[in-house]
């Protein structure tokens, strides 16, 4: 039976997470012109229409700690998720939980929370603590 859904072609065996990252990462699906996209540069583009010189300061902020955690790759995905939905006008939520302290996520589209000008830790969304606390 074809259900159009992928097939599993092999199990791999990895020994951490970072190498099943690695592996996976190099093969998700999306157009090669996001895997592409230079996403800092992407972001801070977005960041400097913005009138504030703190929303700036704050994608910088946010996009050195993705980048330490090796979330870039993931950050590109989200690009091409959220402009995908729109193409096909899927409607999704205006925004929950801890990913709205995400200035980035914010920028991307993922929600539509203003982090900066709602003053919300992004260490509540690293943590999921609402005081920030790591």
């Amino acid at each position: 039976m074809n259900t159009g859904w992928p097939v599993l072609k092999q199990v791999i065996e990895v020994d951490s997470i970072e190498e099943f990252d690695r592996i996976n990462q190099d093969t998700w699906f999306m157009p090669e012109k996001y895997k592409d996209l230079d996403i800092v540069n992407y972001l801070m583009e977005k960041a400097r229409k913005q009138t504030h010189t703190i929303h700036y300061l704050r994608t910088e902020a946010e996009l050195q700690v993705y980048e330490e955690r090796g979330l870039l790759d993931l950050l590109r995905f989200l690009v091409y998720f959220v402009e995908a939905m729109r193409n096909y006008n899927i409607v999704w939520g205006v925004g929950r939980g801890s990913s709205v302290a995400s200035y980035v996520l914010y920028l991307i589209g993922i929600h539509k929370v203003d982090s900066v000008k709602y003053e919300l830790n992004f260490n509540e969304f690293l943590t999921g603590d609402k005081d920030g606390r790591t």
